[in-house]
């Protein structure tokens, strides 16, 4: 290794006043206020209905009545209903816990009347029916706090029957509705959470469970590898001006160990966000004058730059340390060069230098072509308190 030696006439950068540590912000685990609808209650269940309904087309009667009357055969098909055709409305009969609410459906459902095989007309009958069911609605809950849908229809018809005058043929609906029920009302809540499902419509007694596809009620699942990001495990700062650096260029024989100045802002994990971190870095070569001076194998190098991350990809935790790595561009004599870093930022430790920081900058084949070695500067470093901290604990 070559140690350089000073030159005189050398530039040594005015003093600056003493500096304060960067403030550390905390994000450790704690009661956090939100706004949210709260859930007072939550019912799903099934009905079975039954329905008879008239032809509404004078024609098709018409048609149908004749069709019969000559004994042919008589189809009713029924499409399938979008739950979200279904219309539906809900009064609060009474407040209480618990209270009753009557709910009006309405079910348009296409019919398809087929003689012979072939079909004759196409129309929709929409049919309604109601229900009474007994919910937590306390005084205060509205009926613009109720949250009623249809999850799942299913519509069949068993034929046409002949109907008294003046109404003629009438098509019988059976309607399967799969229904959920809530009551929500805005508060602001201090929670750690978990989803929650509903409970049966068991109040006063409970009814027959019909069977409905509860997959309808699944919430999409979250991207774990993507979103939320993990809380860091610790946060630390790390402020430096013009602090004297005994740095290595290179490795090997052919490394420079260059005296200068090492000036470093540093904000790492920052409310223990990994989101909430940045710094930079400059080195300030004072082993040379306003021109380089020639030595014997030609002009002495300014071995000054800056660098910036372009990213921080990882953060690591030891006792009273952290490390981050990533990659930056560094700025030597004005031409960008990209470059991988690591970045530890210290404190407790022994020895002249209590508490530091050390770069060390590599290229792409890996080599390590800077070292600050351990530099002084403010540290301020804690641990972060973590969600697994609590369920372990």
């Amino acid at each position: 290794m070559n140690k350089r030696k000073q030159l005189r006439g050398s530039q040594t950068p005015t003093p600056t006043p003493s500096p304060s540590p960067i403030p550390l912000d905390p994000n450790d685990l704690a009661p956090e206020c939100i706004r949210v609808d709260k859930v007072y209650d939550w019912v799903f269940y099934a009905n079975r209905y039954e329905n008879k309904n008239f032809i509404p087309d004078e024609d098709c009667r018409a048609a149908v009545s004749a069709a019969l009357a000559a004994g042919q055969r008589v189809e009713v098909q029924t499409a399938p209903v979008d739950p979200a055709s279904v219309s539906v409305t809900g009064t609060i009969l009474e407040n209480g816990n618990p209270g009753r609410v009557l709910i009006v459906w309405t079910v348009p459902v296409e019919v398809t009347i087929l003689i012979a095989g072939v079909p004759a007309c196409t129309f929709t009958v929409r049919t309604q029916f109601t229900d009474e069911i007994m919910l937590c609605v306390p005084t205060g809950i509205t009926n613009a706090n109720l949250n009623i849908r249809a999850t799942q229809v299913i519509a069949s018809s068993g034929g046409v029957l002949m109907g008294p005058d003046p109404f003629g043929p009438m098509i019988p609906l059976r309607v399967v509705l799969c229904k959920d029920v809530q009551v929500e009302f805005p508060v602001k809540l201090e929670v750690l959470a978990k989803f929650c499902f509903p409970r049966p419509n068991n109040i006063p007694v409970p009814e027959e469970q019909l069977q409905c596809d509860l997959s309808l009620l699944e919430f999409p699942r979250q991207c774990p590898g993507l979103f939320p990001v993990a809380n860091c495990e610790c946060q630390g700062t790390a402020l430096a001006r013009n602090e004297d650096t005994e740095a290595t260029f290179g490795t090997g024989a052919a490394a420079e160990l260059v005296t200068g100045l090492s000036t470093l802002r540093a904000e790492i994990c920052q409310e223990c966000s990994l989101g909430d971190s940045t710094w930079s870095y400059s080195f300030v070569d004072t082993e040379v004058g306003p021109t380089p001076a020639p030595t014997a194998t030609g002009f002495q190098p300014d071995f000054s730059f800056s660098f910036n991350p372009s990213s921080i990809d990882r953060v690591t935790c030891g006792t009273d340390a952290l490390t981050a790595v990533g990659e930056g561009i560094r700025y030597f004599d004005g031409a960008p060069e990209q470059l991988f870093y690591e970045l530890q930022i210290f404190t407790g430790l022994l020895g002249p230098i209590a508490e530091g920081f050390r770069l060390i900058l590599r290229n792409t084949a890996n080599a390590v072509i800077f070292d600050s070695g351990v530099v002084e500067a403010l540290v301020e470093f804690s641990e972060c308190q973590t969600f697994n901290d609590l369920l372990n604990g």
